[in-house]
């Protein structure tokens, strides 16, 4: 990547972007291309919150009397500043903030269980898909992106699948080559199929290998993340940065660290 390389990479939430790709794109960054992490789902919610929003933030280790979205918007803003990027907030309500058309809430709190989306819950919302896709065509107004990245949803989350669609519709729309990235740590926790919606299909995975440089400085952004690392640790006290090396390990041909991606193809 070099300076002509203009790159929106598309996160469903404040971290998504920086766990999973975050050496890529401090990298392109110091390659001198002009990257943008736009998160879809950093809109600012007030109470009242569900159950499961409020064990949520109990979990990241916030206080009733703390705004959990700026305080998040806060670690995001800190985290891309350090891979040397920029960013931009959308206005979307995280999953667990939002509710179903009948007033009930989208995510239930579940008796040992951080969280679970309704079994109600539609299996896509276009309406949703739609208007985050609007929102991307105005941030790809504004930068005249070269590349979009975001995330492959390996994670069965409607946040995550909702933001995926929407970019490779903005994507094709505008002609802009789109890449998908491996979400972590979730792929390491539970392994899926990439589904994409009709007319859409994966290349071959691309493993990019990051320099020493980037990898810590992948890792001291993700630590700009408190409140998600918090999260990440669960009741085994996980070490998130172990279980991202040992992964990438499983792929590299050399043993370093590394991330994945894969190029999308538009039929």
């Amino acid at each position: 990547m070099g300076s002509e390389m203009r790159l929106l990479a598309i996160s469903p939430h404040l971290d998504d972007a920086v766990l999973s790709i975050g050496a890529w794109l401090a990298q392109a960054a110091q390659d001198g291309a002009k990257v943008t992490v736009y998160t879809a789902f950093a809109g600012l919610a007030s109470p009242p919150y569900s159950a499961a929003a409020e064990r949520m933030h109990g979990i990241w280790g916030l206080s009733r009397d703390e705004d959990a979205t700026v305080y998040r918007r806060k670690e995001d803003i800190a985290a891309l500043d350090h891979l040397g990027v920029a960013y931009r907030h959308g206005r979307f309500l995280d999953s667990i903030y939002r509710k179903l058309p009948d007033g009930r809430w989208l995510a239930d709190h579940l008796d040992g269980a951080k969280m679970q989306i309704n079994e109600d819950a539609p299996d896509s919302d276009p309406d949703l898909v739609a208007s985050i896709s609007d929102e991307i065509k105005s941030v790809i107004d504004e930068l005249s992106p070269t590349l979009l990245v975001t995330c492959a949803a390996i994670l069965d989350h409607p946040d995550n699948q909702a933001t995926r669609d929407a970019a490779l519709f903005a994507a094709r729309s505008q002609g802009i080559p789109i890449r998908l990235w491996e979400d972590l740590p979730y792929a390491i926790i539970r392994p899926a199929e990439v589904e994409l919606p009709s007319g859409f299909s994966l290349g071959a995975a691309d493993f990019s290998p990051a320099t020493a440089e980037m990898r810590t400085r992948k890792f001291q952004a993700i630590e700009c993340y408190p409140s998600q690392l918090a999260m990440f640790r669960g009741r085994n006290n996980n070490n998130t940065f172990e279980r991202l090396d040992s992964h990438a390990r499983k792929t590299s041909a050399d043993g370093g660290y590394g991330e994945t991606t894969w190029p999308v193809l538009v039929s």
